[in-house]
């Protein structure tokens, strides 16, 4: 089963500008129930969209370096995983 669509006004305001939205292509990922990412991405823009409408940011972490190499790992933990379980961590490569 699927994930419900969070209701997103105030991200579809930004697709509404001159320049392309990032939104746009959250929104393509999270309408592909056939993608196995597509109930995180539904939960990622709940998230943003709960951020826009508190304006605070509800995400820690910090990096995970590889010395010498200059590169790592950036994990990022979401505060309001409870409210968005299926976006509750990423973790970048750099």
């Amino acid at each position: 089963m699927t994930k419900k669509t969070h209701p997103t006004p105030l991200l579809d305001e930004l697709k509404s500008g001159p320049w392309p939205s990032f939104v746009d292509g959250l929104q393509r990922l999270a309408e592909d129930d056939e993608k196995p990412n597509a109930d995180m991405m539904k939960d990622l823009l709940g998230q943003l969209e709960h951020s826009y409408e508190t304006r605070k940011g509800y995400w820690k972490g910090g990096t995970v370096s590889v010395f010498g190499y200059g590169g790592g790992v950036i994990p990022r933990f979401s505060e309001v995983a409870e409210k968005f379980p299926e976006s509750s961590e990423f973790h970048t490569l750099r």
